[in-house]
């Protein structure tokens, strides 16, 4: 019996996230009862479908979980990380939405919160580096100019 995936280094799974600003807040959603890391708080996105860029993936996914329309930006990081179900590549990018008076339907549960509220929300562990950065930059500008 032969083992054909030996040596073969797994594969990430592909996933588009995108952080969506509206106002100097970001929009956030809290994970459903049994998802994985169900009640952990993240930002809309999801699996890239075959042959689908991850700019792509961000735009239907984010219209799909939260019933916004999104103009996707620049490519603000991409993370890899082992989770224990799997390898993940995470393809972060900003976002805007299309209607900044829009808000999700019904059924969602969300926020749009402050860069420096989002430390004292729990995402999971791949989110670090974003949200390091987010809050950095929340006290960069809330630094008097001198």
């Amino acid at each position: 019996m032969s083992d054909a995936g030996a040596g073969r280094p797994e594969a990430p799974t592909l996933v588009g996230i995108g952080l969506i600003r509206r106002g100097g807040r970001f929009y956030v959603q809290r994970r459903p009862r049994g998802a994985v890391y169900a009640g952990y708080w993240e930002f809309p996105g999801g699996k890239c479908e075959p042959g689908e860029a991850p700019e792509a993936a961000v735009a239907r996914e984010c219209l799909e979980e939260t019933g916004l329309a999104v103009v996707v930006g620049r490519l603000r990081h991409v993370i890899e990380h082992r989770y224990p179900h799997g390898l993940v590549r995470l393809h972060v990018f900003d976002c805007e939405p299309v209607d900044p008076s829009a808000e999700p339907g019904p059924g969602h549960e969300y926020r749009w919160v402050r860069p420096d509220e989002l430390e004292t929300l729990r995402f999971p562990e791949a989110n670090e580096p974003v949200l390091r950065e987010l809050a950095g930059s929340a006290q960069d500008e809330a630094r008097p100019a001198g």
